[in-house]
């Protein structure tokens, strides 16, 4: 959740690029014509699931490096990981920049060295990874908006699937392939299904997470084709409602989010109607937009009315579609949590308990977002992004978390 640096430019030859275009025109051509499979891989009904990793209650580390050597602030450390795995989750999901770790569109052997770091990490204290490619918004775009992009994009991918692969076990280690996909233009399905293809050629024993398209929504996600392949999950993040989890967020536009909150949960017009003066109080009255905006959307999420079963109804969409394939397909939570600084604690713990019942009421594992960056599980006197030793666990947060 931090800003994105401004991408670096470098000047090619025009005839590299020209080759470089016909090459990957010619490499998609090839994976669609079914290099990496059968043409029909998707085609059938998909087999029930069947999981060499089984990730049901982890936590995300939010430390998104921009270049190699990281950012101080990017690093943790083992006792990091022995902090995790003292509070009782069973599993960490690191998030990988692919484009540091890139040289003319291939893994650069020379980063690797911090990749296998930070992995060996999370293994060396017997807790089981997921590493998770995570690109900046705009490579990104770029990636999944161009199929030049993208077919060279398939070549980092087989890279990066045989080094892990090769490195750590079926039972240590699973990929998920992209992170929060938005598409224009091109079909996800289609994307995805080559994403896969050029893993499980490279991982043939590993978990591979797949997603959904709509920057990860339930709504993208239901409306993914499943691949045929039992050693799959099917990933979304949930942060619905925005307005109750991103409520206080810095770094969101425009900035009236910064001044809003706190937001109750559970809400009803009614109560909404007793609390609006004092949301609306704390915004900004200029510019004059603001305060109308924010009076509309507490209005339509007051209307909504969320509460337990307004989040269960919205999980129950995902076992829906699930039955619609056989239901045996292995659905799992990639993100979810809610921003701590101007939501009220007990209201935040009633969410999060709600998100986790409706999660396991249905058999979705998940990854809590996040450790001790942006969003945390630690008390308010943390220091974000600090080490091990100067961070208090919020014990009745890991209850709601994780209590049996």
């Amino acid at each position: 959740m931090l800003r994105d640096d401004p991408a670096r430019r470098t000047a090619v030859p025009p005839g590299f690029v020209l080759a470089r275009l016909v090459f990957c025109a010619a490499l998609a051509g090839a994976l669609h014509a079914g290099l990496y499979g059968s043409e029909r891989d998707d085609a059938a009904a998909p087999p029930a699931a069947r999981l060499a990793l089984e990730l049901n209650r982890g936590i995300c580390i939010d430390r998104q490096f921009r270049r190699i050597p990281p950012e101080p602030i990017m690093r943790f450390s083992r006792a990091d990981i022995q902090l995790i795995k003292s509070m009782g989750f069973e599993f960490v999901k690191l998030i990988v920049n692919p484009q540091p770790l890139m040289c003319e569109h291939r893994l650069d052997r020379d980063k690797c060295a911090y990749l296998e770091e930070i992995v060996e990490q999370v293994v060396v204290e017997g807790l089981p990874v997921v590493v998770c490619l995570h690109p900046e918004w705009e490579f990104k775009r770029r990636v999944l908006g161009d199929p030049a992009e993208f077919a060279s994009f398939l070549l980092f991918l087989q890279d990066i699937s045989e080094f892990l692969g090769a490195r750590w076990s079926e039972r240590q280690l699973a990929l998920q392939l992209m992170t929060e996909p938005v598409t224009e233009g091109l079909d996800w399905n289609d994307l995805q299904l080559q994403l896969w293809r050029v893993a499980r050629r490279a991982m043939p024993h590993h978990t591979l997470i797949l997603s959904g398209d709509q920057v990860g929504k339930i709504e993208g996600l239901i409306a993914t084709r499943p691949v045929a392949d039992a050693n799959v999950m099917y990933s979304f993040t949930f942060y619905d409602p925005f307005l109750f989890t991103l409520q206080g967020a810095e770094w969101l536009t425009p900035a009236w989010w910064s001044y809003l909150g706190p937001v109750p949960y559970p809400v009803d017009p009614d109560l909404m109607v007793a609390r609006m003066p004092d949301l609306l109080a704390k915004i900004p009255g200029e510019p004059a937009v603001w305060r109308e905006t924010v009076a509309q959307q507490l209005q339509d999420y007051a209307a909504a009315g969320w509460n337990a079963q307004v989040m269960a109804d919205r999980i129950r969409k995902l076992a829906a579609w699930n039955q619609s394939y056989g239901g045996g397909l292995k659905i799992w939570c990639a993100e979810f949590g809610c921003y701590q600084r101007t939501v009220a604690a007990e209201d935040r713990y009633r969410y999060l308990r709600d998100v986790r019942t409706a999660l396991e009421a249905n058999g979705i594992g998940w990854a809590y977002w996040s450790y001790n960056e942006t969003l945390t599980v630690m008390t308010s006197d943390r220091t974000p992004f600090g080490s091990a030793d100067r961070q208090t666990p919020d014990r009745q947060l890991l209850q709601v978390l994780l209590s049996p």
